[in-house]
């Protein structure tokens, strides 16, 4: 438009912007299209632990999407944040660097425990398999307990999980898809 400008001696303008008839909330919803399906998705995921700390957990999700992460990172970083993210003893979703099975030692009785099973995961690193076959593994074990583990695609080199029951795995997954997340039960 300067060259124009110019070109006219300043004459050249554009008429003002029209204002819109919508609302806050369509716009938002509008910049923000899986909140409803996001927030309906993390209550399912959390669904074990309690209230307080449940909506805390999806209030922490909805506010790191709604600064425009994408959903499965609102997700990922609101649950399994260090600092702010859920509690050990209500670990939900889990996640791994694909070399830490320290750490997949370390937090899989948590998120056994908090998803129901009263028995231990008999882990034993062997240093022979990589960390998508520890997971299918550890799937397998809880098949027994009418459990399966569940990958969430995040982006990144981790590998992100959580607990459902055998009867929920289609509803979460479809949840999932809902919400603009990427389950499955095989890893990514």
């Amino acid at each position: 438009m300067g060259i124009l400008d110019r070109l006219f001696g300043g004459r050249f303008t554009l008429p003002p912007p029209e204002e819109t008839t919508l609302s806050d909330a369509a716009i938002m919803r509008e910049l923000h299209p899986y909140r409803a399906e996001l927030k309906a998705f993390t209550q399912a995921l959390l669904a074990r632990i309690p209230d307080a700390e449940r909506a805390r957990l999806v209030r922490r999700v909805l506010r790191i999407y709604g600064s425009g992460q994408e959903p499965a990172t609102a997700l990922v970083e609101g649950l399994l944040d260090a600092d702010r993210g859920q509690k050990l003893e209500h670990l939900a979703l889990l996640g791994v660097d694909w070399r830490g099975f320290d750490g997949f030692e370390y937090l899989v009785p948590y998120l056994v425990s908090a998803s129901g099973v009263k028995e231990t995961y008999p882990y034993r690193y062997e240093g022979t398999l990589p960390m998508s076959e520890t997971l299918a593994n550890f799937d397998r074990w809880l098949m027994a307990f009418d459990k399966r583990y569940l990958h969430l695609d995040a982006g990144s080199d981790e590998y992100v999980g959580f607990i459902a029951d055998t009867d929920q795995v289609e509803a979460m997954i479809e949840l999932a898809r809902q919400a603009g997340v990427a389950v499955r039960l095989e890893s990514f």
